[in-house]
C-alpha cells in the first residue's frame, strides 16, 4: 500500500485559524504533518461514510481506518512513525504522560464542549451541523453528545441528564488547571515537549489545547487559565502557524482594528469583536440610507397630496420641517 498513490485522511474542516475543530481529527492531522506523510486532506467529509459513523477515518483504496488509533497504526507500519526520533526512555515517559494528559483533559473537553448545555446549544451542536450533510445534520451532533455523557460519567463522576445544579465541574476544571500547570512546567522554554524533536506527546497537547483555547465558548474556564501560561500559547501558536499555515480555517475573516491587537484577548474573541463592529457599520449606513429613501419619499408624497387637497390648513407639521432639514 503505497500512501502518496490516492491515500486520502477524511477530517472535519476548521475555524478559528485551526485546520479542523475536532480533537481526534486535529491529532490525525498531526501526525501527518509533524511526519510529513505525502497524504492528501478531504475537509468536506462525510462522517456517515466512514462506515462507523465517525471522523477522521483514512481511505486507501477501497479500505477505510476509522479513529486515530486505527490510522496511526497504518503510518507507523508505512514508515511514519510520530516517535521514531525518541530513545527508548522518551518513549516510555511519552506514553505516560499522555495518558495522564488523556485523563485530565479527556472529561473537561468533553463536557464543556458537548455536555454543558448552552456550551452545546449555542456554539458546538452548531459547528459540527454546518459540518455535515443534509438531513443528517439535524440528528448527528447529538452522537457526540451521547459520547460524552459516557466520558464524563466514568472520568467526572457525575450523570450529564442531570439538573445542571448536579453537575460537579469543580473537579473538572481543578484537575484540568493542575494538568495544564504540569505541562507548562514540561514544556518550559523549549520547542517540543522532548526537546528538538516532537513526539505524540506533542500531538496530543496541542489538539486538546489548542481547541480549549480557541474556541468561543459562553463557559469555557480553562481558557484564561492557558492564557496565564505563555509558553503554551506560543506552543499552540507556533504548531498552528508554522505547521498549519495553509491550513488553517476561519468563517470570519480577520479585519485590522484598534481593538485587534489588545494581546489579552483570543484570537477568536478579536474575531468577534471584529464581526461585530463590521455587523455595526453595515447596520448605521444601510440605516441611513433608508432614513434618506423614506425622507425623500414622504417629500414627494406631501407635495402630491398638497396639490390635490384644498384644505390645507396652513401648520407647518413636525415631519415636514425634518424632512427639510434632511433635505
Amino acid at each position: 500500500m503505497e500512501m502518496q498513490l490516492g491515500a486520502m485522511l477524511h477530517v472535519y474542516k476548521g475555524e478559528w485559524g485551526l485546520p479542523s475543530i475536532d480533537y481526534e481529527c486535529l491529532r490525525a492531522l498531526c501526525l501527518l504533518r509533524f511526519t510529513r506523510c505525502p497524504m492528501d486532506v478531504e475537509t468536506n467529509a462525510n462522517p456517515l461514510r466512514s462506515g462507523a459513523g465517525k471522523l477522521p477515518y483514512l481511505q486507501v483504496g477501497n479500505e477505510k481506518f476509522v479513529g486515530y488509533r486505527q490510522i496511526k497504526r497504518v503510518l507507523d507500519l508505512e514508515g511514519y512513525p510520530i516517535d521514531v526520533r525518541l530513545n527508548a526512555k522518551q518513549k516510555h515517559l511519552s506514553t505516560t504522560y499522555a495518558n495522564w494528559v488523556f485523563t485530565h483533559l479527556h472529561a473537561y473537553y468533553h463536557y464543556f464542549l458537548f455536555g454543558e448545555p448552552n456550551n452545546y446549544d449555542t456554539v458546538t451542536r452548531g459547528l459540527y451541523a454546518k459540518r455535515t450533510p443534509f438531513p443528517f445534520n439535524f440528528y448527528y451532533p447529538a452522537t457526540y453528545q451521547r459520547e460524552a455523557i459516557d466520558v464524563v460519567q466514568v472520568l467526572g463522576g457525575f450523570d450529564i441528564n442531570d439538573k445542571i445544579e448536579k453537575h460537579e465541574t469543580e473537579y473538572l476544571v481543578m484537575n484540568a488547571k493542575k494538568c495544564v500547570n504540569l505541562l507548562s512546567s514540561k514544556l518550559g522554554r523549549k520547542v517540543w515537549f522532548f526537546g528538538d524533536t516532537y513526539s505524540e506527546l506533542d500531538a496530543i497537547v496541542y489538539s486538546y489545547l489548542a481547541i480549549i483555547f480557541k474556541i468561543s465558548l459562553p463557559n469555557n474556564p480553562l481558557q484564561n487559565h492557558i492564557k496565564g501560561c505563555s509558553n503554551l500559547v506560543n506552543f499552540i501558536n507556533r504548531i498552528t502557524r508554522d505547521i498549519f499555515r495553509n491550513e488553517g480555517y476561519s468563517s470570519t475573516k480577520l479585519t485590522k482594528t484598534a481593538n485587534s491587537t489588545d494581546d489579552t484577548l483570543t484570537p477568536s474573541e478579536r474575531k468577534f469583536i471584529e464581526s461585530e463592529l463590521n455587523t455595526k457599520i453595515v447596520a448605521g449606513v444601510g440605516a441611513i440610507l433608508a432614513m434618506g429613501a423614506f425622507a425623500a419619499w414622504r417629500g414627494v408624497y406631501n407635495q402630491l397630496t398638497t396639490r390635490s387637497s384644498g384644505d390645507y390648513d396652513g401648520i407647518d407639521y413636525e415631519d415636514d420641517e425634518l424632512e427639510e432639514g434632511l433635505d
